[in-house]
């Protein structure tokens, strides 16, 4: 690869430009010889999504040589210092939501918005809302950055023992942090006026017996601090990052797998391809069918990939509907019957206390600050974190993320020959409850500790979930690997493999942590 095309992509990268990724790739083609690479369908491997374990396989995959193409059914969304936001609370835009008609989020009135390829997508399965990314670079888009591993006691509880968590600690978790660049608040920032909250959050936990620790963050602190001086537009400051910070606050994918992958030049990334069914055809190939949009949501056309390896990587929800139906349609006959079965919601729950007496700040910054770890206190083992939700960023109130350790209740995606559709279809707001109940007390116990503060009650009638875990999960319908059994050449390497719940973390290391370890090893042993 020329010296000129590996500084295209990576300087793109380094200054946060997303648009035109893909194209920077092949800076180094002519016109034809580019049109006849952008519309190949023969690849060695082809990986259905560009999340966190996508990213992983796709730049493995170009470091070992292999022909790859990355399918992504989201947009590229450009990035630059004078560009807040993609869409918030109070400046809701058609593209926030993936092929909605109303805006579906906490505290965000349900106004009508047109039906286009927006970057978040809302699913409305039984009792449960599902929220994930729709862009390139998946939820690392949307996420709010924290970056943690879970403790050990719940590692050991959830995932096989073949998994080691000296082996994760020691290799795979410091090579994800390093790779997506993320570390602590700096005081700086943590003592500015629009992280009032955070400080006051602290206060509030440790009145209440509850030490805290400080969370690491894939949040660029120098665009952070450009928006406090104003040499950037307001986005993480101002609590709008739920649907991607526009000015390059986060240190998406977009800015070191993805860009790190293209560069090998041997991975080809195709965003607006939206990926519909997945089968075996002759001599084992896999076959992809997918169809092409327009930035307005318009279907352009079908085209089908074909491939000797396919890693599946499409986020937990829409890697279980493709899994899910291809084995129902008899596209993928030999699926294991577990494909499907083991989700998880990762206990997620959000409590809300109200400080009208206390300065809460001009306005709540997005990162986090701050956790705390709850082991026995409550009904579940709980992780709080200092968190905002748009809708209530201006308001005197502070907002906590919790993640119940939750070991037990499980949902299943099926198929329904009626309508075509693979749905949540047995998740009852009783697998909610005890994470709901442990929450709530944690809440009780803050109020009671700090006078002046009132719990308030987050008026959303569903539960949402923006971790969604399982379904293929890792030594059931796996190996250790991601190698989907008896289908050789199938793999999955995304959220889909944890076991409903990461054991008291956010999803993203140790989705990440997972994917590396398993390409290490698929590579090493040739598939």
């Amino acid at each position: 690869m020329s010296t000129f095309r590996r500084r295209t992509v990576l300087g793109l990268a380094a200054r946060g430009t997303l648009a035109g990724l893909s194209a920077a790739s092949w800076a180094h083609l002519g016109g034809r010889a580019a049109a006849s690479q952008a519309s190949r369908t023969r690849f060695r491997a082809v990986v259905i999504g560009s999340g966190f374990g996508g990213s992983v396989a796709a730049l493995r995959l170009g470091q070992a040589g292999v022909d790859t193409v990355v399918l992504e059914r989201g947009r590229e969304w450009p990035t630059a210092p004078d560009r807040p936001v993609f869409g918030s609370a109070h400046g809701i835009t058609d593209t926030m939501f993936w092929f909605r008609d109303t805006a579906c989020w906490p505290a965000m009135l349900p106004v009508p918005i047109a039906r286009t390829p927006g970057v978040m997508e809302v699913s409305r399965e039984r009792h449960l809302d599902i929220a994930c990314g729709a862009a390139v670079g998946g939820g690392s888009v949307v996420y709010t950055g924290v970056t943690l591993a879970p403790p050990r006691r719940y590692f050991e509880a959830l995932y096989p023992s073949g998994l080691a968590y000296e082996e994760f600690t020691q290799t795979w978790f410091p090579k994800v942090r390093a790779m997506l660049g993320a570390d602590r608040m700096p005081r700086d920032v943590y003592n500015s006026a629009p992280f009032t909250h955070s400080r006051l959050w602290d206060r509030q936990m440790g009145k209440a017996h509850m030490p805290c620790f400080p969370l690491d963050s894939a949040f660029d602190w120098n665009v952070v601090r450009d928006e406090l001086s104003g040499r950037a537009a307001l986005s993480a400051t101002v609590g709008d990052s739920d649907f991607g910070c526009g000015n390059g606050a986060k240190k998406s994918l977009t800015r070191n797998y993805l860009p790190a992958a293209l560069a090998t030049g041997h991975v080809q990334l195709r965003p607006l391809h939206e990926v519909r069914s997945i089968s075996r055809g002759a001599h084992g190939r896999y076959r992809v069918v997918v169809r092409r949009l327009g930035l307005n949501g318009a279907i352009l056309g079908t085209t089908e990939f074909s491939c000797d390896l396919l890693f599946v990587a499409a986020g937990t929800l829409n890697t279980n509907r493709l899994l899910v139906a291809a084995r129902e349609r008899g596209e993928l006959p030999d699926l294991p019957d577990s494909v499907g079965s083991g989700f998880g919601d990762n206990g997620d729950q959000f409590n809300l206390r109200s400080q009208p007496l206390s300065p809460i700040g001009p306005c709540q910054g997005s990162p986090s600050a701050s956790g705390a770890f709850l082991h026995h206190e409550f009904e579940l083992p709980l992780l709080t974190e200092s968190w905002v939700l748009p809708g209530y960023a201006a308001a005197p109130a502070t907002v906590t993320l919790a993640m119940t350790v939750d070991t037990d209740h499980r949902g299943t995606f099926r198929f329904q020959p009626e309508s075509g559709q693979v749905v949540l279809s047995d998740w009852t707001r009783e697998k909610s409850a005890a994470g709901a109940r442990a929450t709530l007390a944690y809440g009780s116990r803050v109020v009671e500790a700090n006078p002046g503060s009132l719990p308030v009650t987050l008026n959303n009638s569903r539960t949402l979930t923006a971790h969604p875990l399982g379904g293929c999960v890792i030594g059931r319908a796996t190996d250790l690997e991601g190698r989907v059994k008896g289908n050789p050449g199938l793999y999955v390497v995304d959220g889909s493999l944890i076991p409903g719940n990461v054991g008291g973390a956010n999803p993203s290391l140790t989705i990440t942590a997972l994917a590396e370890r398993a390409m290490s090893r698929i590579i090493a042993a040739g598939g």
